[in-house]
């Protein structure tokens, strides 16, 4: 079995939770969750694909929602959450997490040195008093006891950004959480014609990209998909916001698509956790033809360092890139 460096350093010290009831959260890499000796244990999974990874799993509880509630967690005395690479995501899972722990709950955070961890410490001295327990792989394993309550009100986590009269809410760890992307608003800017049809809006986000067609062309119909459940309530709240309408899908790229589309758009990520991965990119790419209607149109927006023509040649008729800056760069792919 091949665990990551924040799991390896949990079974450096597994026999600190063979007594405990615990619940997994946060950045789990890995089934570890399985594989550590506990009374009992349960997973919270923030997307279906991580799910997948757990297949075939007996004797172990899941979750796979959002939030978390006190019914959630009831029965289980200690947390081992997995510190993601964004402060602010990390900030917002904890405080729904800690808000439903009883006071005297072991808590331990395990995170790799580059993500940002060490933050932790000050991030929650409110309610803990984390202390080092090991420090091993590249990464460390804090712990301490849940001093006192937090108090969770969802509402008060959204970032609001207006662009162009539009407004924009997004949750933390949500792609445009901080700003609206520079490369949304370039391949935003090339939907200066009314659209029609049917629309698939590949890793919706904030639903920055949905709203922008929305209200150039209120008749057309969006379908905003994304593998974060974060997304799509900043996806829905970005929707409400404007008064606007589209349909909301939890989907890992195509995985739970099953209509076609007159276009498909996508501003998708290079990055896996920390690491530069392109393999989403391509996935959209190579996939696309599956879901596209004839004379169907995929348009998405990338880093102009990077290429996607031998890929983009192979399944469309032509291509064009229709709008570049100093930075980024929208392909215009048709069928």
């Amino acid at each position: 079995m091949i665990f990551c460096h924040d799991s390896k350093i949990i079974l450096r010290n597994k026999e600190i939770f063979k007594n405990k009831k615990v619940f997994f959260s946060g950045n789990i890499q890995d089934t570890l969750p399985i594989n550590l000796s506990t009374i009992k244990s349960k997973v919270h999974l923030q997307t279906n694909q991580d799910l997948i990874h757990f297949n075939n799993s007996i004797n172990i509880n899941f979750y796979n929602k959002l939030l978390i509630s006190k019914k959630t967690v009831k029965n289980y005395d200690t947390i081992i959450y997995y510190w993601p690479k964004n402060k602010s995501e990390a900030y917002f899972q904890l405080c729904n997490l800690l808000s439903c722990f009883s006071i005297g709950s072991n808590v331990f955070i395990v995170g790799s040195n580059s993500s940002g961890i060490k933050s932790a410490k000050k991030i929650l001295e409110k309610w803990i008093k984390l202390d080092k327990v090991d420090n091993a792989y590249h990464s460390i394993l804090m712990s301490g006891i849940l001093l006192s309550k937090t108090k969770f009100v969802l509402n008060n986590f959204f970032n609001t950004h207006i662009w162009k009269n539009l407004i924009i809410k997004s949750l933390p760890g949500v792609f445009g959480y901080k700003k609206i992307d520079e490369g949304s608003k370039l391949l935003a800017s090339t939907f200066c014609e009314k659209i029609h049809g049917k629309i698939l809006d590949v890793g919706c986000g904030s639903g920055f990209l949905s709203v922008s067609i929305l209200r150039q062309s209120p008749e057309c119909f969006i379908t905003m998909i994304d593998r974060q459940m974060s997304a799509l309530i900043s996806s829905q709240a970005t929707l409400d916001a404007n008064f606007l309408n589209g349909e909301i899908l939890l989907s890992d790229i195509y995985s739970n698509v099953s209509k076609k589309f007159n276009m498909i758009i996508s501003n998708p990520p290079f990055h896996n956790d920390l690491k530069i991965n392109f393999d989403v990119t391509k996935k959209i790419i190579l996939n696309s033809i599956k879901y596209l209607r004839k004379n169907g149109e995929l348009r998405f927006v990338t880093n102009t360092c990077f290429s996607y023509d031998c890929y983009l040649k192979k399944y469309f008729s032509k291509f064009f890139i229709i709008q570049k800056n100093n930075k980024y760069k929208v392909y215009q792919a048709l069928n």
